[in-house]
């Protein structure tokens, strides 16, 4: 009950928050809301999580943007389904990604520290496009994102205010706030209050429900079948059914198919992959390999399997 008692206030800290920051852009809002259609309107995730640091319409209203600091390396995400129109360094925009959306918008993603998507790719909400950096004509890590009501030109005469179309809810933020504060800390400490959208969570759902427990194993010298079912905890008949043999008899090299229990573990805020690995009596180098993981970076909502 703390736990969640806390939760609630830090979303309502967040959505306060995000309400004086919108108080700011009103005048914004009315001279421009009838240029987004309706079902757009607050309607859609944010690209990544950070510091506001500039607005849409200042330097003489010449920037045609938000520009969101956050630390390098921090995850930068589609905003909605759409496909990549470019993705390529530019001597201004540095690494940029230009996402091109069903919704005839067209988002940019601008100063990345890496881009993780190619040109012509299609994304789904929340897909990683890249990551924040100081690419290009920049004075630190941040994102610099662009929505335009129709394609990108260099006049920008369709860009709009990406207050617009994002969302005011905390649940549609792509992270939120930290312990002590909703940003300036490290990103990988944070206590996440929700990393996911609706959709997001509804496909991560969908994908867990999938989840098979079917390893492949390669038999080593001196290996028999009554050696491996005693090593995976499994039985000598289960292992036959599982690769249709006939008999007992397997060969060095051969590769043979192991079902083992598993378990899905959903990932809470605060967790590192070392305390997961504790509470479940297994090493992180284990887990990291079980589950294709290429570093120790982990988000709560995320699911692992444990074996």
């Amino acid at each position: 009950m703390v736990d969640f008692i806390k939760r609630v206030c830090i979303a309502l800290a967040l959505a306060t928050f995000i309400g004086l920051l919108f108080i700011s852009t009103t005048t914004s809002f009315a001279e421009t809301k009838e240029t987004v259609p309706e079902e757009l309107f607050e309607a859609l995730i944010w690209p990544t999580v950070g510091e506001i640091t500039d607005t849409y319409g200042t330097r003489w209203g010449k920037h045609f943007g938000i520009d969101i600091a956050a630390p390098e390396g921090t995850v930068v995400v589609t905003i909605a389904d759409g496909t990549v129109s470019r993705s390529y360094y530019s001597d201004t925009y540095g690494n940029v990604v230009f996402v091109n959306h069903p919704n005839g918008l067209e988002t940019v993603y601008a100063h990345l520290h890496e881009r993780l998507v190619e040109e012509g790719q299609a994304l789904l909400e929340g897909e990683k496009v890249g990551t924040v950096g100081t690419t290009g004509r920049s004075s630190g890590n941040h994102l610099h994102f662009e929505v335009h009501n129709g394609e990108w030109n260099i006049e920008k005469t369709d860009s709009i205010d990406p207050f617009l179309v994002l969302s005011k809810e905390p649940e549609y933020m792509f992270a939120s706030l930290g312990r002590d504060s909703p940003y300036g800390q490290d990103w990988k400490q944070r206590e996440i209050v929700s990393v996911m959208s609706p959709s997001q969570l509804e496909e991560r759902d969908k994908s867990t429900e999938s989840i098979h427990n079917l390893v492949e194993i390669t038999v080593s010298d001196g290996d028999t079948l009554w050696s491996l079912s005693q090593k995976f905890g499994v039985t000598v008949d289960e292992l036959m059914e599982w690769n249709d043999l006939s008999n007992d008899v397997i060969t060095v090299d051969e590769v043979i198919v192991v079902s083992l229990p598993e378990q899905v573990h959903v990932i809470q805020a605060g967790e590192t992959l070392t305390s997961i690995a504790g509470t479940y009596g297994v090493s992180a180098a284990n887990l990291m390999e079980q589950n294709d993981l290429h570093t120790d970076v982990i988000l709560p909502g995320q699911t692992i399997i444990i074996n």
